[in-house]
Parts: C-alpha cells; sequence; structure tokens
C-alpha cells in the first residue's frame, strides 16, 4: 500500500456476493454452478454448458458479486426439473398434479416470480418447452436452470420443500406420459439455420397464445434456439429472437395470430358492420363460401340452397342471396352459366369477399 493513501477498514472484510457464498456449497455436492443475473434471465458468462467444478469455482472469485447462479440441467449435474410457470392457488395445484404422477419431489423451489420447480433424478429427459400447449410446464432436461436463493426481478428463489443436501438423493420420475412424451418441439432438434421459418417460427407463433408476457415468450424462444441443432450465437439470437417475439406477441394481442387456433374463417370488422347488419342472408352465404370454397374457383349451384342452415332455405331466398353477393362484388363470375350445354356458373371470390 502506498504511504498517504486511506483504505476504508470495511474493504477487508467485505462479505461475499450472494454468487461466491452459495458456489461452495453446490461444489460440495458435485454442482458446477455459473453466474445468473435474475433481473434480465441470463448468464453472466459464456459457453456455460461446458463449465466444470473448477472453472465454477474460478468464476466465484472473477463475480463475487453475482446476484445469482445456475447450472446446466441434465446428465453432468444429475438432475431433471419440472418448472411450473404459474403462481398462487393454481400453481400449487400443478405442483401437487405435477408430483401425483412423476413422484413426490424431494427438492422443490419457489421460483422469484412465484412459480415451482420441482427437482428429480435425471435418467435422460430431454428438454421440452410446454410439450401440452394447455398446461404451463416445461421438462428440463438439459439448458440453464436457476437455482436458490438467486434474486431475480420480482423476487428471490426459495427453497420450500427439502434441503440443499437432497440434490445428491433425488429420485427419478416414477412415470412418463404427454408431458415428457415426443412432441411436435422435437423437430427444433433437426432443423437447421435456413429452416427456421418452418420449423422454428411457427412453434413461436403458438407459444404466443399460452405466454403470459412478451418476456416469457422471448425466453420460451430462447430456450426453443437452444434446441436446434445449429442456433443462433448469443448475440445474433437475442436481436432477432427479440424482434420477433414483439411482432407475433402484438398479432396475439390483436387477434391477428391464427397460427395453433385450429381452421379459421376470418371476419373483417366492415363485413360484420355493412353486409352482416345489412344484408344477414347474403353474410350467412358468403361465410358458408369462404368456409369450404377458399382459394379455387367453384360452382354454387341452386341445390345448394339444401345445405344452408335451419334445415335449407327456399331456392328463390338462396339465388337472390347469390345475386347480391354478384352484384356488391363479393362473387367474381368466372363463366356464366349455359343451358346447351347445361353448364353451371363459375364464381370465384374477389378481394371484397376475402379469398
Amino acid at each position: 500500500m502506498r504511504i498517504g493513501t486511506k483504505t476504508h477498514p470495511e474493504a477487508f472484510c467485505k462479505p461475499p456476493g450472494l454468487f461466491a457464498n452459495a458456489q461452495p456449497q453446490y461444489a460440495a455436492l458435485n454442482i458446477a454452478t455459473f453466474p445468473f443475473d435474475g433481473a434480465t434471465k441470463r448468464p453472466m458468462v459464456s459457453h456455460y454448458n461446458r463449465i466444470g467444478l473448477p472453472a465454477s469455482q474460478q468464476m466465484a472469485i472473477r463475480f463475487p458479486d453475482a446476484p445469482g447462479l445456475a447450472a446446466v440441467a441434465g446428465a453432468r449435474n444429475r438432475f431433471t426439473v419440472v418448472d411450473i410457470d404459474e403462481r398462487g392457488p393454481a400453481g400449487e395445484r400443478l405442483l401437487a398434479d405435477v408430483q401425483r404422477q412423476f413422484g413426490n419431489s424431494r427438492f422443490v423451489v419457489r421460483t422469484g416470480g412465484g412459480g415451482f420447480h420441482a427437482y428429480y433424478r435425471h435418467v435422460g429427459e430431454a428438454r421440452k418447452i410446454r410439450p401440452d400447449p394447455r398446461k404451463p410446464i416445461d421438462l428440463i432436461g438439459g439448458g440453464p436452470i436457476v437455482l436458490p436463493p438467486t434474486r431475480g426481478a420480482r423476487g428471490s428463489y426459495e427453497i420450500i420443500h427439502g434441503r440443499l443436501e437432497d440434490l445428491v438423493a433425488l429420485e427419478p420420475m416414477r412415470a412418463k406420459s404427454e408431458t415428457v412424451a415426443d412432441s411436435a418441439f422435437d423437430g427444433l432438434r433437426s432443423a437447421r439455420d435456413g429452416e427456421r421459418d418452418k420449423k422454428f417460427w411457427p412453434h413461436v407463433a403458438r407459444q404466443a397464445h399460452h405466454a403470459r408476457s412478451l418476456d416469457e415468450l422471448i425466453e420460451i424462444a430462447r430456450e426453443m434456439n437452444e434446441m436446434m441443432t445449429e442456433p443462433w450465437p448469443d448475440t445474433e439470437a437475442h436481436s432477432e429472437i427479440v424482434k420477433r417475439c414483439k411482432y407475433w406477441w402484438d398479432k396475439t394481442q390483436k387477434g391477428e395470430n391464427w397460427f395453433g387456433v385450429g381452421r379459421h374463417v376470418r371476419i373483417d370488422h366492415a363485413l360484420v358492420d355493412d353486409l352482416m347488419m345489412g344484408d344477414p342472408d347474403a353474410f350467412t352465404l358468403l361465410m358458408f363460401v369462404r368456409r369450404h370454397h377458399w382459394g379455387r374457383d367453384f360452382c354454387l349451384a341452386n341445390e345448394a340452397c339444401n345445405l344452408m342452415p335451419g334445415g335449407g332455405w327456399r331456392r328463390q331466398r338462396f339465388t337472390a342471396a347469390r345475386s347480391r353477393l354478384i352484384e356488391g362484388g363479393y362473387f367474381i363470375v368466372v363463366k356464366p352459366a349455359t343451358f346447351r350445354p347445361p353448364s353451371p356458373m363459375l364464381l370465384r371470390l374477389s378481394n371484397n369477399g376475402q379469398q
């Protein structure tokens, strides 16, 4: 120390930060951890999936003030986590369902967001995000998992059942079902960079219906990116995933995301305000045609009046509605009907009819 400088006495006895304090406890259980930022939900180092115990110990020195820590689930650290992304009584019910299905977990954590992590011994499970889209449950058999006592943006991760030492005595899942069964996400494992539009982004669009926030959708997309054979690098993935997730989140909030909702007939407000309110018969016939004849030319013979709702329409009612749709520009006559030789009228939906 140079003469004339002043050093505060507390500088020599500054207590270790959260990561520096917790890392040795996990290392004693042969679990390699790395620093994690719970506020942004991102690792503070790269190549975290290659970290062993020596590197983990060095990081405790390099990142003494890190606010959290994480480890890679799977064979290396010998645990699989069922992640329940639901809080409160609903989350507790899902946790009870999970334990009835897979067996009681010896180590259960309440996450910073109020959800739950149930730990089991790893026996080859993969990482599956929302294998059942109806339930906010993920199977984390690979990739990063945040550990207690990490501090997140909304709260800290805390052990609510068991002790840290129980991580070396976990039981495997008792049974496997749809939660861990093969799912559509398995196709991501074989997807390469040029196949993202067909095999990656449709999954993101479907998950937008189930995510509770844009941040949650971004996190799901990041995890799916890691499942791909050729994942994007961190920097490129961050910008592109955020941009695309914002797009699909906005589309979903506006009711314009049709992925994962089955077949549908889209109805614009103007069509409801004008045609439905002014001519219910024409509107009904137009919806019938759009349901059965979208994307191609079609015939609309008079006998189709028997297919209309309410047990069928009188022929005059049907032909009058058809004529009004032609006059209004909803139907385009491709070929008029002829009598010699007999040939039915051929129609096409116009842009006004929204083909």
